[in-house]
């Protein structure tokens, strides 16, 4: 009958309206029919598509009958094929295609296949044929070596034809009768071209893939790193020659885009001359491009696979059969019923056939939803599908492009040509002199990873703006579509777009970024790309963390960091402090010295302690300060040890009390083996911490180490710079954060703890002249000795007058021992217990500071407020009285007359510190506030003259 949508003409696309009283031709009857059967079948191939719907899988069972699943498919021509239930033939016969005579059925030499057609001998009316089981023995082949078809037989049958003597004809039958036939895989070689060739722009050329960029983690030079990237650029060969080759197989669709013709030669100028920037420290922006470049060539192929979709299908692919494939192994999980006649469609079908047999529920069910055959696939070496089946002998689903609308293949694929060509023709790196400074040229744009497609990132800013071929107009393919190509970010978004969200970025939500593009900053000074991103992290608050490395291997170019190392700067202050509070103490027990033996032969040298005690203070830098200078140090150390023992060797001829005194904790220490312990562990930390900072170093301590022209979020950028002239050439990406935790901008400074207040002790000097030397010599002449177990005050006046408990007075009143042979030791002394040993008074001669009165009557004070009861009111009034005393001494001792002369600091010193001690025995809360304050100002003069001295 041949193929209708081939005979599709003028006069079958036209059909006859119908009249009342028209008398009715054969022609317009056929007219009419012919029309509405042409767009039936169009409506089928145009906008639903061609092939196996579902289904319609053959497989051999084991009693060798050979199974075929129910399924639909639609043939080129449009026809429906189809079987509601499964079906089961035990029979075969030789197939020999008299009636249609099918061309697709002939070989080359136009001899007919050798095929096969099933039958089911269960049928009513069915022709017998040979038992299936025979047919390996008979043809010496196996079942699951051939290949089923559903072929539609069609064709006119005229049974009365017209004699010489009768010409009844009732009309031409046309016959459409649906079988299953077997064909041998390896005489299925012409059937083969029915299958459409899929996607075969897409299979005529490779994707295209860029070496990575391999830096060697012995490099010790700029040029090794250069040639890293280099290494990975011979990639530039096979970018030309395979964007060559897309152009000519997809010329057909995009030449008209092109209007000066082929651009390949164009293209290929510009890359040979673009890539010869890789010599330069701009080349890392090479290897950026060529990787782009690669993105956009893949996704370019992308488009041309079209997923199964085919538009306006030849008819002449296979208008009346489709191959179902390789016979597969099956089993069933009940025998099928016999519930038709015949395999003819549609009459065949028809329902009233069931209703001579009651269907079982179970059949029902297996009729109605699923199949009652299972398939074995075996081990699936093809490529996965929806019906998952080997595809190699079967006709798939071929779908209209209708329903495959968002792939617009064509349109895509053109656009991705306009896309690489755009950026050939924009690629431009701004250097250095391009911009005033890094402030200028430094920006971070939000973007994301190479994980999404090209065209959802930000453009690079080696990508130039051209208002007439805009880089950003052929960027993103749905931007494109809806003329949203001046939101997409960039480096140069201000140039096309005034949009506040392209133009600063950063100041709007950055939530939906997952990567930040860090662009203009190669070119510049270290110091300078270091402030400037710091500056802008902080002031955006972004996710992301920076580090610097050096190139070259060189420790001694490498800048100092503001490290600070905890357990040595808590280990190095505890040291001096110490010695510095011994220091401070022999200072003044120096002074008290001086000052107790200016009557004396003796001459202390305080001046040379006090000399070398600053210069300690000058040059007790902390390790870690660039300015520490351990030599000069060591000898400030060696100056206060010597003058300390020179001080040492001028009091030989006083006796001392059993306590050590500050000079000894000078002349014993071991602060320089401490400190030179301290500085030897600081400098190898410091060269370990330096050593990290080289490139290669940097990257064994952190794998993962890629460049990506930024950071991804929570990542390090980490910027690579020359040794010589601190230039940064390079930079680089971490996936993680890589925080130096050493690096503290703002260390804690050590202070020393503010004085007490009351309640607590107040501060009494640790070695006053009186601790040095002792009160009571061991024997004395023509002097009382009072024995005082039990001692309360001891008040130092013009005699020692030491207050005993009364009991114990009487006991010893009397006694007076006398003691011989020791006078020539104690005249010799006399000089000196006569100086010692003169009580401490705030009023000395030619030295009076104004207090005696004062002083007597805040005695008079104590001496009330302590006789009396705690919490009276007479004892609330004594210590009201104590405090207006106490403040008045403060107030006087407080007068810079007193201050600003050093030599009146003992005076003052024990007049306050007698002050404080009298306010400590206060009860009263409130009262004791008063005092705090009293003994606060008391502290301050106290610390003025620690701080003169």
């Amino acid at each position: 009958m041949g193929n209708v949508l081939d005979q599709i003409s003028k006069d079958n696309t036209r059909f006859t309206i119908f009249e009342n009283d028209q008398v009715l031709t054969a022609d317009q009857l056929n007219d009419l029919f012919n029309y509405l059967d042409v767009q039936n079948k169009l409506t089928r191939t145009k906008a639903i598509g061609v092939g196996i719907i579902y289904g319609l899988e053959i497989g051999v069972i084991d009693n060798k009958h050979l199974v075929v699943s129910k399924g639909a498919a639609i043939t080129t021509d449009g026809d429906l094929l189809y079987f509601d239930y499964d079906q089961e033939f035990d029979q075969y016969d030789v197939f020999e295609d008299l009636n249609a005579k099918y061309p697709y059925f002939l070989n080359d030499s136009n001899q007919p296949l050798p095929m096969f057609e099933l039958r089911d001998s269960r049928l009513v009316g069915a022709i017998p044929g040979k038992d299936l089981s025979t047919l390996e023995a008979t043809t010496g082949t196996l079942l699951k070596d051939y290949v089923g078809i559903l072929y539609l037989e069609d064709y006119n049958n005229d049974p009365d034809l017209c004699t010489g003597t009768d010409c009844d004809n009732k009309g031409i039958t046309a016959v459409k009768e649906l079988k299953i036939l077997l064909i041998h895989k390896n005489n299925i070689g012409a059937l083969l071209q029915s299958m459409p060739s899929m996607n075969k722009d897409y299979f005529s050329i490779d994707d295209l893939n860029i070496p990575r960029v391999i830096v060697n983690t012995d490099l010790d030079t700029y040029k090794e790193l250069n040639a890293s990237f280099n290494n990975a650029l011979v990639v530039k060969e096979e970018i030309i020659a395979k964007l060559t080759k897309a152009y000519q197989v997809c010329k057909l669709v995009v030449e008209d885009d092109f209007e000066g013709g082929d651009p390949t030669e164009k293209w290929k100028s510009l890359l040979e001359e673009q890539f010869k920037l890789s010599e330069s420290f701009y080349g890392q922006y090479v290897y950026d491009y060529a990787r782009d470049i690669t993105y956009a060539y893949n996704e370019l192929r992308e488009s041309l696979f079209s997923d199964d979709m085919l538009t306006s299908p030849d008819v002449d692919l296979f208008p009346k059969h489709v191959l179902i494939g390789l016979v597969r192994d099956a089993t069933l999980k009940n025998p099928i019923p016999v519930i038709f006649p015949d395999l003819r469609i549609p009459p065949v079908r028809e329902i009233p056939v069931l209703e001579t047999r009651p269907i079982s529920d179970f059949l029902r069910s297996n009729i109605l939803r699923v199949s009652n055959i299972r398939f074995n696939f075996g081990l699936l070496i093809k490529r996965f599908n929806k019906i998952h089946i080997d595809l190699e002998y079967r006709h798939h689903f071929y779908e209209s492009p209708i329903l495959n609308n968002n792939n617009d293949s064509d349109e895509l694929t053109r656009f991705n040509f306009m896309r690489i060509h755009s950026m050939i023709s924009s690629f431009k790196v701004p250097t250095s002199t391009d911009f005033r400074s890094v402030d200028v040229g430094l920006k971070i744009i939000p973007s994301l990873f190479e994980d999404v497609p090209i065209g959802e990132r930000s453009i690079p800013f080696y990508y130039s703006y051209n208002p007439s071929f805009p880089i950003n107009l052929y960027w993103n393919f749905n931007a494109n579509n809806r003329k949203k190509e001046n939101q997409i970010l960039s480096y140069f978004s201000n140039q096309y777009s005034n949009v506040g969200a392209t133009v600063t970025p950063l100041k709007y939500n950055i939530l939906k970024y997952n990567f930040f593009r860090i662009e203009g900053h190669i070119g510049f000074k270290l110091s300078d790309v270091e402030a400037s991103l710091n500056k802008m992290i902080l002031e955006n608050n972004l996710p992301i963390n920076i580090m610097s490395v050096q190139v070259e291997k060189k420790l001694e170019t490498i800048p100092p960091r503001p490290w600070f190392f905890p357990h040595l700067y808590m280990y190095e202050k505890s040291i001096k402090s110490t010695f510095f509070d011994r220091m401070d103490d022999a200072d003044s027990v120096n002074d008290d010295l001086v000052r107790a033996t200016d009557a004396a032969t003796t001459l202390i040298p305080a001046t040379e302690f006090k000399t070398a005690r600053q210069n300690v203070y000058d040059n007790a830098v902390d390790i870690g300060d660039a300015k520490f200078d351990y030599v000069k140090y060591r000898s400030a150390v060696s100056n206060i040890i010597t003058a300390a023992s020179n001080v040492k060797a001028q009091t030989k001829q006083f006796t001392f009390s059993n306590t050590a005194i500050p000079h000894d904790f000078i002349l014993n220490s071991d602060v320089l083996r401490k400190t030179d312990i301290i500085s030897s562990i600081y400098q190898n930390t410091l060269i370990k911490k330096k050593t990290g900072l080289m490139l290669g170093n940097f990257m064994k301590e952190n794998p993962g180490l890629e460049h990506a022209g930024g950071v991804l979020r929570g990542g390090t950028f980490v910027i690579v710079y020359t040794a010589d002239d601190k230039t940064v050439v390079a930079d680089f990406m971490l996936p993680y954060a890589s925080i130096d935790k050493d690096v503290v901008t703002n260390p804690p400074i050590y202070t020393p703890l503010p004085l007490p207040l009351p309640p607590l002790t107040p501060i009494i000097p640790k070695f006053p002249i009186g601790h040095l030397f002792e009160l009571i010599p061991n024997y004395t002449k023509d002097l009382n000795l009072r024995l005082t177990p039990y001692i309360k005050d001891i008040d130092l006046d013009d005699r020692i007058n030491v207050r005993v408990n009364k009991g114990v007075e009487e006991s010893i009143k009397g006694l007076n021992i006398k003691l011989d042979g020791f006078d020539k030791r104690l005249n010799e002394n006399s000089s000196l217990f006569t100086t010692v040993l003169t009580p401490t008074k705030f009023t000395t001669p030619g030295k009076d500071l104004g207090i005696t009165a004062d002083l007597n009557a805040l005695r008079a004070a104590q001496d009330k407020m302590e006789s009396l009861r705690d919490g009276t009111p007479e004892r609330i009034a004594a210590e009201r009285d104590y405090i207006k005393n106490a403040n008045i001494i403060t107030e006087k001792l407080g007068n810079t007359l007193i201050t600003n002369d050093k030599t009146n600091a003992l005076e003052v010193n024990a007049a306050l510190a007698e002050v404080q001690s009298g306010i400590g025995l206060i009860k009263d809360e409130s009262i004791r506030k008063e005092g705090a304050i009293t003994v606060g100002k008391a502290n301050v003069i106290t610390r003025g003259f620690r701080i003169n001295m």
